[in-house]
């Protein structure tokens, strides 16, 4: 049976996931509630927990402050945000484990079910401490996501954004394909992705493709749009993406003629 604390500074939402993980996952127990970081640092002194779901606004001591106070990397954190831009951002490049308020069910059992795989294995609550880490210094210092965590087996690689050439729609997994030839599969979608980076460099030409405007070497005409990547790789553009493909191509691109 997993343990867990619920830190929030708004009642409702602690009352509200309270009831979502007693009715609706299995094998988890709430065993403390806790509105702000005091309340939580007591109760962890004296209690053990498997994960704790933890808002990351709160007045006084936030989530952040909570977290470097504790030192730990024996439990699984699971942050419960409202959406904000940094914060996401910071997030999804560091690939740590959030839910979005109001909490869907779907996504809930899913986030239980990875506390419940990672518990018990050394390398990958190691993973999970590094990647919280650097989820901390992105959020915290508010600084431009250069960098995306990829964890793999037994490792974590943090690829550059600069290095991505395109990334490809598998399914729920994406394709990153590199300046180097290498190619990264991912447990996540293009969608997510497509949230995440920076709209000015990289764009959606399909709904399977979407390239970093860097790394374009020849755009076709040919059987209704075709972009022909550094890396020798050939993406087909939608015909409703090709206006926007061509609107960010122009204004990335010095061309003769454009006007000053």
């Amino acid at each position: 049976m997993l343990k867990a604390l619920l830190v929030d500074d708004e009642l409702k939402n602690l009352d509200g996931l309270e009831f979502l993980l007693h009715h609706d996952c299995e094998d988890i127990e709430v065993t403390g509630k806790a509105q702000n970081a005091e309340e939580a640092r007591n109760f962890l002194k004296l209690n053990q927990v498997d994960v704790i779901f933890l808002d990351i606004t709160m007045p006084g001591e936030d989530g952040f402050q909570l977290l470097d106070s504790l030192n730990r990397k024996d439990m699984k954190i699971i942050f419960v945000t409202a959406h904000n831009e940094y914060t996401m951002q910071a997030i999804k490049a560091s690939a740590v484990d959030y839910l979005l308020k109001p909490v869907r069910i779907e996504e809930l059992h899913q986030a239980v079910e990875k506390v419940r795989l990672t518990i018990g294995s050394p390398v990958a609550m190691e993973q999970h401490h590094m990647l919280l880490q650097n989820f901390m210094e992105l959020a915290i210092a508010r600084i431009p996501v250069k960098k995306i965590a990829v964890p793999q087996l037994g490792s974590i690689r943090f690829v550059a954004l600069d290095e991505i050439v395109s990334l490809q729609a598998d399914n729920n997994y994406t394709i990153i394909h590199l300046k180097d030839m290498q190619k990264l599969v991912i447990s996540k979608t293009l969608k997510d992705f497509e949230e995440l980076l920076d709209k000015s460099v990289f764009v959606r030409i399909h709904k399977s493709y979407m390239v970093n405007l860097n790394y374009i070497k020849e755009y076709s005409t040919i059987d209704g749009g075709v972009v022909k990547m550094a890396d020798g790789n050939q993406w087909s553009i939608s015909r409703r993406q090709l206006d926007i493909f061509l609107e960010k191509m122009k204004l990335a691109t010095i061309m003769f003629g454009k006007s000053k």
